[in-house]
């Protein structure tokens, strides 16, 4: 995990397997943004920004049901932890698995250190849901909204005193985005990033990987319209799914080459999926 100053009050702490976690600090409190995928992970970024702030941890916030969000959630076990209520059936089909040899194989495929995950995880359910909205912190600072797009439950947080949004995987940096979830929303994905490009912000902050500027933002947002785009008329055609997925015409995308990930081709079959 490697830590990043993004302003005075919030740390960005990127993690190379499982989610990025954030800490903002308030005026009597910390409030912290995804626990990634490891409890001893987070419980060390945890410590390092309490002695750094000299402040307490009151508040964890995730953005979404996915496992690489909250799986080191009992780092935060002590805490108020707020979640969009769209999520609860997600987590709680993790709370109460049983993770045997052959589930935490099928999660390796995707995420190399589940299985040291898995020995220390300690999974609980939140204590707060909300639907649309809410408030968090104690002079209420922090503006939590469910926007749907990578998932019905996604949300973003926004920090309006720094000016700085945490987007969880509504931006994936320097990765290929995953968008291979049957509740993916493209069109609404793609008009929720044009409204935070109207925001004049200081600084976006993804699930997975750096800060960016609204630069980046624009580029994340222009490939989504593409990839419709050419999904969409090459399924009119009556291409099969596996002739759009060779074919040339595909947008090269927004991220490095050699950083696309298996799941990538299984969020291009999603969308040919659900397609009408």
């Amino acid at each position: 995990m490697s830590y990043e100053g993004v302003s005075k009050s919030v740390v960005l702490a990127q993690n190379k397997y499982g989610s990025n976690s954030v800490c903002i600090s308030l005026e009597n409190e910390l409030i912290f943004v995804d626990a990634g995928m490891n409890t001893t992970i987070a419980s060390e970024f945890r410590k390092n920004m309490e002695e750094k702030f000299g402040k307490k941890a009151s508040t964890l916030i995730l953005t979404h049901g996915h496992i690489d969000h909250f799986f080191g959630m009992g780092a935060f076990s002590d805490l108020t932890v707020i979640a969009p209520k769209t999520s609860k059936e997600k987590i709680e089909r993790y709370v109460t698995a049983e993770f045997t040899t052959e589930i935490i194989a099928s999660f390796e495929i995707y995420f190399p250190t589940f299985k040291a995950a898995a020995k220390v995880a300690k999974l609980f359910m939140p204590s707060i849901w909300f639907e649309n909205e809410m408030a968090a912190g104690k002079n209420q600072e922090i503006q939590i909204q469910v926007t749907g797009g990578h998932t019905n439950c996604s949300s973003s947080i926004y920090f309006q005193q720094e000016k700085i949004l945490i987007a969880g995987d509504l931006l994936q940096v320097e990765v290929s985005p995953y968008f291979g979830e049957p509740d993916n929303d493209m069109g609404l994905w793609i008009q929720t990033l044009k409204l935070w490009e109207k925001m004049s912000l200081d600084a976006y902050l993804p699930g997975h990987g750096p800060k960016i500027d609204v630069n980046y933002l624009v580029k994340v947002r222009e490939f989504f319209e593409q990839i419709l785009e050419t999904v969409t008329k090459l399924k009119a055609k009556g291409l099969t799914v596996k002739e759009v997925l060779e074919h040339p015409s595909l947008p090269s995308g927004y991220w490095p080459r050699g950083a696309t990930k298996l799941a990538y081709q299984m969020s291009i079959v999603n969308l040919y999926k659900h397609l009408r």
